[in-house]
This record gives C-alpha cells, sequence and structure tokens, in this order.
C-alpha cells in the first residue's frame, strides 16, 4: 500500500505541472491576436508618394563662333581707347602749389620738378620729379607730391634747417647735414655762422652726393707720424655722430666748432664760453648729455675748460678756469 501511495503521488505532478503550464502558453496568443488589428490599421493607411526627382537638363556646347569673339574684342578696345582719350583731355595739370619753401621759389621748385602744364595728371611720375627737385635743389631734405584732381599738383618740401661748414682739399668751404650729404660751396662769412667742423677735409665735393673725406697727414694727430698718411672717413664719422648727439639734444646752435684732429682729444668750442674735452669717442652721447647738464648748472659768468672725457677724473664732469 505504502508502495502504490507513492506512485500515485508520483503520477499526480506531472499532471499539476502540466496544468500550471497551460497558461502561460496563452499569455503570447493573446499579444498576437492584439496585434493584428494594429497591422491591419498599418496596411489601411496610404503610403506617401515618393519625391519626385529633378529633372537634369543638359545643354549642348555652343559652338565657337570667331565673328562673335572678334566683336567683343573690339568692344573692349574701343572701350578702353575712350577711357584713355577722356584721361588724355580731361585730367591735365593746370595748377602746381608749392609748400614749406623758404630758400627756394615756387617757381624754382616747379623748374626742378620738370612737371609743366598741360602734363597728364594720372600718369605723373612722382618719385621721379621728387629725384629731380632733391637732385636739384641741394637744400631740400625731402619732398612729398600730390595731385588733387582734377587739375592740381601739390608739392611739399622740407628744407634742411642745421647745416655744418667744412673745408675741402683746396681749402674752399662746403655746406653738409648732418647724414653726411654735401649741400653747397659757400663763402667764409656764411661759414662762420654754422658750426665748424674741423681736423677732416672733403675730397671732390658735389652738392647733393654723399661727402667723402680725404686721406690727410698723420702727423695732424700726432707728430711721430709725420709724413705719413691716414683716411678721413673714420675723422667724418666720429663728426657726424657728434653733430647727430648735438641735434639729439638741442644745442647745436650754441656750438661753433667741433673738432677731430685728434680722435683719442676730441675737442669742442660751446660758444666761446667754455672748450669741452671729450676724449676718444667711446660713449660720446652720454658725454655730451653730461655736458649739457654741467653747463646748465654754471652761472653765466663762468668759463673754462669744461672736462667729460671721464679719463681723468672717471664719472667725473670738471671745470678748471682758464688761465
Amino acid at each position: 500500500m505504502d508502495t502504490k501511495e507513492k506512485r500515485g503521488t508520483t503520477k499526480k505532478r506531472p499532471q499539476s505541472g502540466a496544468n500550471a503550464a497551460a497558461p502561460r502558453q496563452s499569455e503570447p496568443r493573446k499579444r498576437t491576436a492584439s496585434a493584428a488589428p494594429q497591422r491591419k490599421k498599418q496596411a489601411a493607411q496610404p503610403k506617401k508618394p515618393a519625391a519626385p526627382s529633378p529633372d537634369v537638363v543638359y545643354t549642348p556646347a555652343q559652338p565657337f563662333s570667331r565673328g562673335t569673339f572678334l566683336l567683343r574684342l573690339a568692344t573692349a578696345v574701343a572701350v578702353v581707347i575712350a577711357i584713355i582719350f577722356g584721361i588724355s583731355i580731361f585730367f591735365k595739370v593746370d595748377q602746381v602749389t608749392v609748400a614749406g619753401a623758404d630758400k627756394y621759389t615756387p617757381y624754382m621748385i616747379q623748374e626742378a620738378s620738370g612737371i609743366k602744364a598741360g602734363d597728364n595728371l594720372l600718369t605723373l611720375d612722382k618719385v621721379r620729379a621728387s629725384s629731380k627737385i632733391i637732385a636739384a635743389l641741394p637744400y631740400v631734405e625731402s619732398v612729398r607730391i600730390g595731385i588733387q584732381l582734377p587739375d592740381t599738383v601739390n608739392i611739399e618740401i622740407t628744407e634742411m634747417d642745421v647745416v655744418y661748414a667744412v673745408k675741402d682739399t683746396a681749402d674752399a668751404w662746403w655746406l653738409l647735414n648732418s647724414d653726411g650729404r654735401v649741400v653747397v660751396r659757400t663763402d667764409s662769412a656764411t661759414a662762420g655762422d654754422c658750426t665748424q667742423i674741423l681736423g677732416v677735409r672733403l675730397e671732390n665735393p658735389v652738392s647733393g652726393k654723399p661727402a667723402k673725406a680725404a686721406a690727410q697727414d698723420a702727423g695732424l694727430a700726432d707728430p711721430s707720424q709725420a709724413g705719413q698718411t691716414i683716411p678721413g672717413d673714420s675723422r667724418l664719422a666720429a663728426a657726424l655722430s657728434i653733430v647727430q648727439y648735438l641735434e639729439d639734444n638741442s644745442i647745436i646752435g650754441r656750438v661753433v666748432s667741433v673738432d677731430v684732429t685728434d680722435l683719442s682729444d676730441i675737442q669742442m668750442w660751446y660758444g666761446q664760453q667754455y672748450q669741452v674735452l671729450l676724449g676718444d669717442t667711446t660713449e660720446l652721447g652720454y658725454k655730451i648729455q653730461c655736458m649739457k647738464t654741467a653747463i646748465a648748472g654754471l652761472e653765466d659768468y663762468q668759463n673754462g675748460i669744461l672736462d667729460v672725457s671721464f679719463t681723468t677724473y672717471p664719472d667725473q664732469v670738471r671745470l678748471k678756469k682758464f688761465p
């Protein structure tokens, strides 16, 4: 009996398991059944028509027409000729104005430029005209040329305010600027009104050209070198450096002379009041600034030898009264 009951119990378990599985198999069927109406609705909806593709139009290449090409070319040439003709008629120089001239008259400036009434205004060579003015008129430092339609040329020049006097190998005085450009030959009276550069001579100076120093007797600087010659370029370069520093410090008009005969013992005269010793060519700008500061602190009645060489007295400026 016990064995049958166990068998019977064993047989009942799979039935109960089968009955339990039956509800789980019915669920997907329900979902399938519910999805069917949705599919029908989607199928019932009309499909959107596809966007029409643009039509591609092919244009055949036009054959080359020689007559059309020549006609267009002739039209372009005619337009260019008309423009040039209009420029040549309507834009001509009728008036020339000059500004900034003091040593020269407006007529002299215009004549030097080569610009004449009737010249084509738009094709005017301004660079060439400026160069001609500077070459012909030594006191002119720079030139600016502009045009004003329909018929005016404006010339603005800058003249040299400061020039220096130096002799040539023939003992004639010449004027030059701090850039080393020769201005013009002059007389001793005019040279006396300028700062004179001593200890160097010019060789074959030409107005408007860079100055060139001649070789000089070395004995001017050292008696033991009598009979020997040395180039004067270094002396001229030192002198031009000094006058440029004087211009930077706005004291050029008060310096009578700059003597570069001996580059180890450069000297200047500040008016008739001070003989200034600069020493060699080192730190010339600093020495000149110290000279200016020292003189500004002295009384008007004082005079003497002002030593700013910093050789005998390093970092000190000394004034020794004239005997």
